[in-house]
């Protein structure tokens, strides 16, 4: 299909300072803006996957799972702290079985959710992230995301290799002899709530077309608690992007977003519009977890 997302511009300012990005307003600290890279709008191919089989995580930057999973579609809304353990674990599972090489996988989340204790680390902070979009949505003002996170139409990782230092130290507090000196990866898996699902899926770049030395960016996520360090990226038209048609709660797309050495490769990701979509608006959900050779 045809569709668009936003890159990042190599305008003249990046050459002197970090990109950065809020995602609350500043309108109220006089002279501040809320970033200083420019979105770079895109016409883009993209690609339905025909066949999963085509894709590796360790090549690709992602791949597609089949696993089932018992998800209470309406307890996520109701009451998160119910249900995510539950899915964390079968989710924890489904990865295992998928890749033997880690020895071991744990999940978590870093959007703004209320922090939950876990019985594996100590200290550890989980979340359940879920993503429903809103009928106004792309119009909804950016800081302003209303009662539930909306799909991110900038094509980006979530985290760099040092981000995922950082994010590890924030959400595992005290447990750092788990992953000093060791290699991990940072992976998301995601995935409609409801299906089919056709309304603004998300869309991941091959990541043998990238070209890491001149089209990816480090960028500062400045939260209200905290800065994460992500990536960006810079347009090249041999990228090439994929999704997952008609994706069913059964399709779990896997991502690399980071991984400890930054050797691996990873899938930049962006919601794209789906101009045939004749479903509700999305709900998805996607858990991010740290996976340890």
């Amino acid at each position: 299909m045809q569709s668009s997302l936003y890159y990042i511009e190599k305008t003249a300012n990046l050459k002197q300072e970090k990109a950065f990005s809020t995602d609350f307003t500043v309108d109220h600290v006089e002279g501040a803006v809320d970033q200083n890279a420019t979105p770079d709008c895109r016409q883009v191919t993209v690609n339905a996957i025909q066949d999963p089989d085509d894709f590796q995580l360790d090549v690709h930057g992602f791949c597609v799972l089949h696993g089932q999973t018992h998800l209470d579609h309406e307890g996520v809304y109701r009451n998160k702290a119910s249900v995510q353990d539950a899915y964390y674990y079968e989710i924890e599972a489904i990865l295992h079985e998928a890749f033997p090489q880690y020895s071991r996988i744990e999940a978590f989340d870093l959007t703004a959710c209320t922090p939950l204790p876990h019985p594996t680390f100590s200290s550890k902070l989980t979340y359940l992230q879920v993503r429903k979009r809103d009928v106004d949505f792309p119009d909804v003002v950016r800081g302003y995301r209303k009662e539930y996170e909306q799909p991110s139409s900038i094509a980006h990782c979530d985290w760099s290799k040092n981000g995922s230092l950082k994010v590890l130290h924030w959400c595992f507090p005290g447990n750092e002899s788990y992953w000093e000196g060791k290699r991990f990866d940072m992976l998301n898996v995601w995935r409609p709530l409801k299906q089919p699902s056709d309304d603004w899926p998300l869309a991941v770049c091959d990541y043998t077309t990238v070209d890491p030395d001149h089209d990816i960016r480090l960028s500062d996520a400045i939260r209200r608690d905290r800065v994460d360090e992500v990536c960006v990226l810079h347009y090249n038209e041999k990228h090439k992007w994929y999704y997952l048609k008609d994706q069913g709660v059964e399709d779990l797309l896997v991502f690399r977003n980071a991984d400890s050495h930054g050797e691996r490769a990873r899938a930049f990701h962006a919601a794209v519009h789906n101009p045939q979509a004749q479903g509700p608006p999305r709900e998805s959900v996607e858990v991010r977890l740290v996976a340890i050779y």
